[in-house]
Parts: C-alpha cells; sequence; structure tokens
C-alpha cells in the first residue's frame, strides 16, 4: 500500500507544471503613465536550440496610446525554435491595458499590455513587477516551458 502511495505522489509531482516566471508578474493593474516608456532587453529565457544570438528589440509606449515597436515576438502558439530570432517582427499601432489570464490559486488577474497593429501579428505582453518602473515580458509556448523574453524599462 505505502508502494502504491508513493507512486501515486511521484505522478502528481511530476506531473504538475507551474510557470517558472509567475513570481515576476503584475496582479495590480498599473497606471498608463506606469507603463509609458521604453524598453529594451532585459534577457532572453529561450531553450538552447534558439541559439545565443542577441538581437535587439525596443517597445516604445506612447502617452497617447500609440506604440513603436522593433524586432518583437510574433503571436504564434508554439514555442520558439531554432529560426525564432529571424521571425521577430517590427511595426506600430495602439497599445491597452488588459488581462492577460490569471494566477492561481486565487485568481489573481495578470495584467499585462495588447499590442494593437493592423495586421494584429504582435505577441502581448505581460507585465512584471509590483510597481513603476515596470518591465515586460513575451511569454513564449506554453507558459510552464518557461520560454520569454523580458524587457526594462530604460531609464
Amino acid at each position: 500500500m505505502k508502494r502504491i502511495l508513493l507512486i501515486l505522489l511521484v505522478v502528481l509531482v511530476t506531473a504538475c507544471q507551474y510557470d517558472p516566471h509567475a513570481n515576476l508578474v503584475t496582479l495590480t493593474e498599473p497606471k498608463p503613465t506606469d507603463l509609458v516608456g521604453v524598453y529594451v532587453v532585459d534577457r532572453f529565457d529561450l531553450p538552447p536550440e534558439v541559439g545565443t544570438r542577441y538581437v535587439d528589440i525596443t517597445l516604445e509606449l506612447h502617452a497617447d496610446g500609440t506604440f513603436t515597436a522593433t524586432n518583437v515576438p510574433p503571436w504564434v502558439l508554439d514555442g520558439p525554435t531554432e529560426n525564432f530570432f529571424s521571425t521577430l517582427i517590427s511595426g506600430s499601432g495602439k497599445w491597452e491595458i488588459a488581462t492577460m489570464g490569471q494566477l492561481d490559486p486565487g485568481a489573481h488577474p495578470i495584467w499585462g499590455v495588447f499590442l494593437r497593429d493592423p495586421a494584429n501579428k504582435m505577441h502581448p505582453a505581460e507585465c512584471t513587477g509590483d510597481q513603476a518602473p515596470y518591465g515586460l515580458m513575451f511569454e513564449l509556448g506554453n507558459p510552464d516551458s518557461g520560454d520569454a523574453v523580458l524587457l526594462k524599462k530604460k531609464t
């Protein structure tokens, strides 16, 4: 009987996944004025097959609700592949603060920014941090994978 309980416990623990970036997300709605600014790469948390190439990624959120983006990830369901850096896109459009899902337990809303470009191809960015200056994070594919591009506010 103990052996069966041990096997069940091992199965439960190994089957449970958890987003390794969950401790970074913003759980209280940020003010638009706190998000306005220029964001640049803080770090890449990407799988080894993507490589170690460095690419400048810049996202400018303007006070009038518009944005300009250079080399941001496209909005796709799959995680990054070996050609990830060649899929990055640039453009402009309108940005808006919205909930990106929820953090459990407790169903806390995760706040972020939708980037509405004319083709609607830009990946939304989750806000990071408990207070301004906030950062931004593009989680790629399944959040439990830990694949993400993290941006910091340029000072």
